[in-house]
């Protein structure tokens, strides 16, 4: 288990820190989300007294996926799991688990999931990278079209309910619901037999 060591002096102790009382929300607990929080807590001069991030799943690192877990995350090797409590942002930053769902520029808030609004003077959004459901061409399969040959829209949303079998994983727990419905729905081989979970 890892731990964190904070070294503090007299000068430090005694050094005043001017204190920001303006509203900061960061949406998105990207690797450049958090970064940003981290370099707003860490700053020596500066005190933020107003940080909030909102997240689907709040602050990430709380689930300690196993190696063989992990291999379902794309790594960008910007933060891991010992990081992420070494930060301790959860002790500087209040978190507000749910989806934005619409900003207010004249108003400074933000809806989240269609109902608590947050006020901020100050937002930033860091969404990340985010894996969408891909959207049916309407292809016929038979005529063995290529991808040039197959008319599609940047603005093609998929709105239909989702296969239970289909995930997106774009998380920790997004990879906990697909490794969960693996383990309970075996995989059946095409000679009967049941194919073995490693994981």
């Amino acid at each position: 288990m890892g731990y964190a060591l904070n070294h503090t002096n007299r000068k430090l102790t005694l050094e005043p820190k001017i204190t920001v009382n303006a509203k900061i929300v960061v949406v998105g607990a990207s690797s450049v989300g958090i970064s940003f929080l981290e370099t707003l807590v860490f700053c020596s001069h500066l005190k933020f007294s107003n940080l909030t991030l909102i997240s689907t799943h709040g602050l990430p690192g709380k689930r300690l996926l196993g190696t063989e877990q992990r291999k379902f995350l794309a790594s960008d090797h910007c933060f891991n799991d010992k990081d992420y409590a070494l930060m301790s942002l959860c002790s500087w930053v209040n978190v507000v688990v749910g989806r934005m769902t619409a900003i207010d520029r004249v108003a400074k808030h933000v809806v989240v999931s269609k109902e608590e609004i947050v006020l901020y003077d100050h937002l930033i959004l860091c969404t990340g990278q985010q894996y969408q459901v891909p959207c049916p061409t309407g292809a016929d399969i038979s005529q063995h079209l290529t991808n040039r040959e197959i008319p599609s829209s940047g603005k093609q949303r998929y709105t239909d309910q989702v296969p239970g079998n289909h995930f997106t994983l774009n998380d920790e727990e997004d990879c906990c619901k697909a490794l969960r419905w693996i383990r309970n729905n075996p995989i059946v081989t095409e000679d009967g037999g049941r194919a073995s979970v490693l994981f």
